[in-house]
């Protein structure tokens, strides 16, 4: 990894990545966007966003708890982990979004590499919480109980909502904007630990049904993201301050799916055959040291996975698959 300026992506990962990243960006935006142009995609988005929050009054409750009982069946590892969903659609004036109030000085900056970790971390989870979205479709049935016209407009909005992330100079209007202090979003998540109940908490918040899945994956990766901290909490809320910054969201959206999908396809390869494990595995990749993480994300990103890492992966994916068997039948000796 080179040296960094800053936690930008360009200087975490080699040219050669960038490249492809990029090549995959370009892609998406044709598949997401088709022949639209940036105005007619914003104005085409607020258009099927109003459609869609009309159609949702007076289900509003049943969405929230539709979405809540989607996620949970598609990841099982919250209910594992006996997380809690608190998921809401709101108005936007019922947003809030902090603006960036944590700035960190550079010379009380973190280390760069965790900078870096953690800026690749936070694309993870975005890239999780946009393929996550999507699942709206297994409840399509109910959906079109409600309004038959709702999954075409859920996918649609969708499409738009992200595909917009692999435009440039929509990512240089949004970061104009930001500088502005405007606020640009369709929803918020944020994770937190009750210390009463021992659990582990997803409140999110958004405009609609399938932006609030994405809020509720975005925050479930949220937490599984804090394994990539270390001990000491003060330096870990360091590098959130450096790093967790709205303006690096937008590409975190845009370059983030790639990297998930890289992970994924780890997990989504392998003989193991339980949802559980592949969250755990993301966890236990953030928790490899450095000279083994970085590697290990860009060669999986480009398909160069070397054999050890395969070996390490799926050994990996088979000790949480026994750790899981055990503590599934009552066994103690956990790990």
């Amino acid at each position: 990894m080179p040296n960094l300026l800053e936690v930008e992506y360009e200087k975490i990962f080699s040219p050669k990545t960038m490249i492809g990243l990029k090549g995959k960006s370009g892609e998406s935006l044709r598949s997401m966007l088709g022949n639209k142009s940036l105005m007619q995609t914003l104005m085409k988005s607020k258009e099927i966003l109003d459609e869609i929050i009309d159609a949702e009054n007076g289900y509003r409750d049943e969405l929230e708890m539709v979405a809540a009982q989607m996620v949970t069946e598609a990841y099982p590892i919250i209910d594992y982990a006996n997380i809690r969903i608190d998921a809401k659609i709101v108005g936007m004036g019922d947003m809030n979004i902090s603006p960036d109030e944590n700035e960190v000085p550079a010379s009380e900056a973190p280390p760069e590499a965790e900078q870096a970790k953690r800026r690749i971390i936070n694309g993870i989870t975005q890239g999780a919480s946009i393929r996550g979205a999507f699942g709206f479709m297994l409840f399509k049935e109910y959906l079109d109980d409600i309004n038959p016209a709702l999954v075409e407009k859920y996918n649609e909005i969708l499409k738009m909502a992200f595909g917009i992330y692999d435009d440039e100079n929509a990512i240089a209007m949004m970061l104009a904007a930001l500088a502005q202090g405007q606020q640009i979003a369709g929803g918020e998540s944020e994770m937190e630990y009750d210390e009463e109940t021992g659990q582990f908490v997803i409140k999110a918040r958004a405009l609609c049904f399938p932006m609030l899945v994405h809020e509720i994956v975005k925050g479930l990766y949220e937490i599984v993201g804090t394994e990539g901290f270390g001990a000491d909490k003060e330096q870990n809320q360091a590098i959130v301050g450096a790093v967790d910054k709205l303006s690096n969201e937008p590409n975190d959206l845009r370059f983030g799916k790639f990297l998930y999908d890289a992970i994924n396809k780890i997990y989504a390869e392998s003989d193991v055959d339980d949802a559980r494990i592949r969250e755990l595995f993301f966890a236990s990749l953030y928790k490899l040291p450095d000279d083994e993480f970085f590697p290990f994300v860009e060669n999986a990103v480009n398909g160069e996975l070397t054999s050890a890492q395969r070996q390490w992966a799926l050994g990996e994916m088979r000790n949480i698959e026994r750790d899981l068997r055990k503590d599934d039948t009552g066994l103690d000796g956990l790990d």
